[in-house]
């Protein structure tokens, strides 16, 4: 069957189609720990290589999933079925003007970084993985990164999509174009259950859990396109997309800090969030040491704040009044404020995840499943204690770090994979960990997303009634369930 359908897809696309063993296998793996091996992968042309590609196998009920980079931490790229890697040929720049770029999904963060960074101009998301990151993957994922906190994640700075669905139709979708059959169709979904998405949703300032109908129908208006953001090509692919970006800021500083443990550190984070900072950043000795691979473990973290604007005095005066005010709780390690220093600064705190991954003792790994939850950073005293004792309970190693500004830790216990009861460990824990978060209106996914590992908790954290309109969701942009199934949405919860 593999021969056919590859042969197939060579007759009906004009980019290269590969089913060879050591391309699937090489497509079998992500940034996840897990492995699903493709009936064949295929690098489009462009958008009439898609819909003629969807249209195959909407026709002989071959699953269909995009990839860019292969970062998803949680198997997001993965299929048994048809892979399209949009990196080779649909990595392109479509248009930039002075407040937005449109581009194609298979386009690296960091190419579209340096090109914006040429015209003073940047687009704020900017996960650890940016310089190979595709912006698909991010708009997948709903990305965020470190200046999350100041500026937001992609999902708001999505401001169009041109999508090829499962039947390889094309749509686009925009504020101003929501009048195609399936936009109506979606207003007309959730029109009714505008209260319930209101209440609904967790209270926190990221979240890519499920799908986020908060962002596309709320008392603002009705935003069709941003429902792409965070849906893990589970809807339909996108050929191409459209972002609002900004100026980059003039004057930046950054203020590193460290804290003899980690709770005295999210008990003075008011403090520092109150001068209204870009982004604070947390680094655990438990990552730290790893980063260093050092054998003994410091105590204490270490807080990255950065201050941007395009007024000198200002970015001056808030880090040091920030400074200031937290200086009995703290030692200040570093202040940069030249580009070279503050890159190197955030190498560090951006390597840590690779870092981390890196850790393998044998069959020992730090596991993902608990990793991206977000709190209200009032509740962050409380949940760190929380997750501390429980490793502690447990006897379990562990790293953590994160977007301490955003409430959003990622943490990873060290366990061994080949161990059943350790395997039921986690998934324990998860239950625990989770419920905790949901219970302090708090999300299981921040940014990275729910891929194979979380879609089974989506329920837990959404409920009856709005995991029945995610089904009704589904059915409307996929009915045949082909589009990177397994995920947002299994055929059966």
């Amino acid at each position: 069957m593999t021969e056919s359908v590859a042969d197939d897809l060579r007759r009906i696309a004009k980019g290269e189609v590969f089913d060879d063993e050591w391309s699937r296998e090489i497509y079998s793996v992500d940034a996840s720990h897990y492995s699903l091996l493709p009936l064949a992968v295929v690098n489009p042309m462009d958008k009439y290589d898609i819909q003629k590609i969807c249209q195959y196998s909407f026709t002989n009920n071959l699953p269909i999933t995009a990839r860019g980079a292969g970062t998803g931490l949680l198997g997001q790229s993965l299929s048994n079925g048809v892979v399209i890697d949009f990196t080779k040929h649909m990595n392109q720049i479509i248009e930039i003007e002075d407040d937005y770029v449109v581009a194609e999904p298979g386009i690296v963060k960091g190419v579209l970084d340096r090109e914006l960074g040429r015209r003073g101009k940047f687009l704020p998301p900017d996960p650890a993985s940016s310089n190979y990151c595709t912006i698909g993957g991010m708009i997948a994922n709903n990305s965020s990164g470190p200046h999350g906190l100041g500026y937001g994640s992609t999902i708001d700075f999505l401001d169009a999509v041109s999508v090829v669905y499962a039947d390889g139709s094309y749509g686009f979708l925009s504020e101003q174009n929501s009048c195609e059959e399936r936009t109506t169709h979606l207003l007309k979904l959730l029109s009714p259950y505008l209260n319930v998405i209101q209440s609904g949703y967790p209270q926190v300032k990221k979240n890519s859990c499920g799908y986020r109908l908060d962002a596309v129908l709320n008392d603002r208006g009705f935003y069709p396109h941003k429902l792409f953001a965070g849906s893990e090509g589970t809807l339909g692919l996108v050929t191409s997309a459209k972002f609002k970006i900004l100026d980059l800021p003039l004057y930046r500083n950054l203020l590193v800090l460290a804290f003899e443990d980690l709770i005295t550190a999210t008990i003075v984070l008011p403090n520092i969030l109150s001068f209204s900072p870009a982004a604070v950043e947390m680094l655990d000795h438990t990552a730290i040491s790893r980063q260093n691979n050092a054998a003994a473990r410091p105590a204490g973290c270490l807080l990255f704040v950065e201050f941007a604007n395009d007024d000198l005095r200002d970015v001056e005066r808030r880090l040091s009044l920030c400074k200031d005010k937290i200086a009995p709780y703290c030692t200040t390690i570093e202040t940069a404020n030249d580009q070279r220093s503050m890159d190197r600064i955030w190498a560090a705190r951006k390597g840590a995840l690779n870092n981390i991954m890196r850790i393998t003792v044998g069959s020992r790994r730090p596991i993902g499943l608990i990793e991206d939850t977000v709190v209200k950073t009032s509740f962050l005293p409380d949940y760190v204690l929380y997750l501390q004792t429980l490793y502690l309970e447990n006897k379990l190693d562990y790293v953590m770090y994160g977007h301490l500004g955003d409430g959003n830790l990622h943490t990873r216990p060290i366990i061994d994979i080949s161990s059943p009861s350790e395997v039921q460990l986690i998934e324990s824990l998860a239950d625990r960990v989770f419920n905790k978060v949901i219970k302090n209106g708090g999300t299981i996914s921040g940014e990275h997303g729910d891929g194979l590992a979380r879609v089974a908790y989506i329920y837990m954290l959404y409920g009856e009634a709005i995991f029945r309109i995610f089904l009704q969701l589904k059915q409307l942009f996929d009915p045949t369930y082909l589009m990177n199934p397994g995920k947002k949405i299994a055929k059966s919860r």
